[in-house]
């Protein structure tokens, strides 16, 4: 099975696994002359298996509070900076 998942650590940074050897591209248009990236990818199933877990996985498809297509999300936190003016 090819399998693909990114994960965002707590810093914002993306960490690329995948089942099997793949090239994996990022499109940046906000960057026209620099936008293409090739990603490293992190290969292997057990790789794969650990990042996933035993969390339940969610699809596009999903209905909760916030209507379809948000699957089981957390209620948005609440601001913590006020606007000054």
């Amino acid at each position: 099975m090819n399998r693909v998942v990114m994960n965002m650590d707590a810093r914002g940074c993306w960490t690329i696994y995948s089942d099997e050897p793949i090239e994996f591209f990022c499109v940046n248009d906000h960057c026209p002359d620099d936008r293409v990236y090739q990603m490293d990818v992190e290969v292997g199933v057990e790789k794969v298996r650990d990042q996933l877990g035993n969390d339940p996985v969610g699809h596009k498809n999903d209905t909760n509070v916030f209507g379809n297509g948000y699957g089981p999300r957390k209620p948005p936190s609440k601001r913590k900076l006020k606007v000054v003016k």
